[in-house]
């Protein structure tokens, strides 16, 4: 035990020693360390750098905004030259994409980022993101306390995590607190905003009654018009994108393009007037706008090589018929559950007053402090539960039913060489 002693002792010695010996080599220590890392960052630095007999040239894409200030850092060394020229002056080279956007939206570029980047002077979804998924966020988790709960959640995620998603939340929060007023919900209560609907329109009760059995299908019907607007927009933003990029085929004759709007908007109106009892399914009516279109479609891709003088069909019709016939069945399917898909919405707005009347109902049965602890676990539990849940589905709304549309993400995130 005496040998184990001394032992320990000498061990604490050499430990002090070693202590010692840092504290007075540290500051030699991080010379090393820094000067390490500058020639490690040097080193990475020299692919990109091209060397002629004594000269050396690197080229590279800054931001804009950084010109002036790249410039000032070099101002004093009379030997470099800096030259500026346009992105895609230099025709081996894609030029990246930074994204910039405004206050509400710039949270949301990490939904596009998870998809991919936009191409450089190409659509950037980002704004159009934030508006739609705030909205059909908001729809399908309305309730005013809850939905402040979520803003402060997002506030301390933001604030002291720095979590980008934080961010995002305040501003869904904000669109969540907003319906919870239109559909008369707090914490699932669904009579507390009665005194203000009183006080504001001078009426008895609020307005809307998620659970009553009327109100059930105009929020369905309301849920697939949604589905179809945002489906014609969808297809509008890609006819655009094409126009721009003189993309002729898929712009007219594409089930995205001009072909696939017309042939789509006319069903979705047709529609529309049928259920008020107008029928607008002429004979005329349907030829024009719903075969030729279909028929365009049908033809794409024989029509995109007549467009580039090319055999209309270089193998055989038959051949092209039957592998035709089954895409554009599969085009015309993908047209109704497109639509169909946004049924969800208005199932998750019934979920979510359903959820919250089975939570009231126990904390009505089991009274005092026992219904306030139901009250704040069942809400707690909502708020993490179909928060999650209708966070992904109007994410899968986003990617599957607009993204695939309009939107391709073949562009090259911009990073500097310190990234």
């Amino acid at each position: 035990q005496e040998e184990i002693d001394n032992d320990y002792k000498q061990l604490q010695h050499v430990e002090e020693v070693l202590a010692n010996l840092k504290k007075e080599c540290s500051e030699n220590i991080a010379k090393i360390v820094s000067e390490l890392a500058f020639l490690n960052h040097t080193f990475e630095a020299r692919k990109y750098v091209v060397g002629l007999g004594e000269r050396f040239s690197i080229t590279g894409f800054i931001a804009e905004d950084d010109v002036p200030k790249l410039k000032a850092s070099f101002s004093e060394l009379k030997e470099v030259e800096i030259e500026v020229r346009p992105a895609h002056s230099d025709k081996r080279l894609s030029p990246p994409t930074k994204l910039k956007n405004g206050w509400f939206a710039r949270p949301f570029s990490m939904f596009i980022e998870m998809y991919g980047t936009p191409e450089y002077e190409g659509f950037d979804p980002t704004p159009i993101v934030a508006i739609t998924y705030s909205l059909l966020f908001g729809m399908m988790f309305g309730d005013v306390g809850q939905g402040l709960c979520v803003i402060l959640v997002g506030w301390w995620m933001y604030k002291y995590k720095k979590m980008q998603l934080g961010d995002v939340m305040i501003r869904i929060g904000i669109f969540s607190t907003i319906f919870g007023f239109v559909f008369g919900s707090v914490f699932g209560n669904e009579t507390m905003l009665n005194p203000l609907y009183h006080a504001i329109l001078g009426l008895t009760e609020k307005p809307i009654e998620v659970m009553s059995s009327e109100f059930i299908l105009p929020l369905l019907i309301v849920a697939v018009g949604i589905g179809a607007f945002l489906n014609m927009f969808s297809i509008v933003l890609n006819i655009i994108t094409h126009a721009k990029d003189d993309n002729k085929g898929e712009c007219l004759f594409s089930q995205n393009g001009v072909a696939g709007l017309v042939f789509y908007g006319a069903l979705v109106i047709g529609a529309g007037f049928t259920a008020v009892g107008i029928s607008v399914f002429s004979p005329l009516y349907i030829l024009l706008l719903i075969v030729v279109p279909l028929l365009l479609i049908f033809l794409k891709e024989p029509l995109m090589r007549k467009l580039d003088g090319k055999s209309m069909f270089p193998e055989s019709f038959g051949a092209f018929f039957m592998e035709g016939f089954f895409e554009l069945f599969e085009i015309c399917l993908s047209y109704i559950t497109n639509t169909i898909s946004y049924l969800r919405v208005g199932g998750f707005v019934l979920s979510h007053a359903g959820m919250m009347m089975a939570v009231t109902m126990i904390m009505e049965m089991a009274g005092g402090i026992g219904g306030l602890a139901v009250g704040i676990f069942g809400n707690i539990l909502v708020m993490c539960l179909e928060g999650l849940i209708v966070g992904i589905q109007v994410l899968r709304l986003e990617f599957y039913e607009m993204f695939s549309r309009y939107f391709t993400g073949n562009g090259i995130v911009f990073k500097t060489l310190n990234d």
